[in-house]
């Protein structure tokens, strides 16, 4: 299972949905070609929304580690935003720890 990181958290709305539309088209992309992948950002922006969850990663921070744990592949989606994202560093540096291969797309 890879798990897709990805950046999202933005104060603009605009910014969170252009950021949940490119993960969605890069979680599309991998499971077109058979290659399981979990995006937290395509799993729980619309739950954020509707259900007015935070939309920080410091909320999401456990839940998210939970899923990495049982990944065996950590894939980093290079798009605006992925190098200054406190969310991806976060997720990185869980995965390292774990010992999960990382990549970048």
């Amino acid at each position: 299972m890879i798990y897709l990181a990805s950046p999202y958290t933005h104060p603009d709305p605009f910014v969170r949905e252009e950021r949940y539309l490119r993960a969605a088209k890069a979680t599309v992309f991998l499971l077109s070609r058979k290659l399981w992948v979990y995006s937290p950002i395509v799993h729980c922006h619309e739950l954020a929304k509707i259900g007015g969850l935070p939309v920080d990663a410091d909320f999401w921070r456990e839940y998210n580690f939970a899923v990495l744990a049982r990944c065996t592949k950590f894939t980093v989606l290079r798009t605006d935003g992925y190098e200054s994202s406190k969310g991806v560093a976060g997720e990185k540096a869980e995965a390292d720890r774990l010992g999960i291969p990382v990549e970048y797309l």
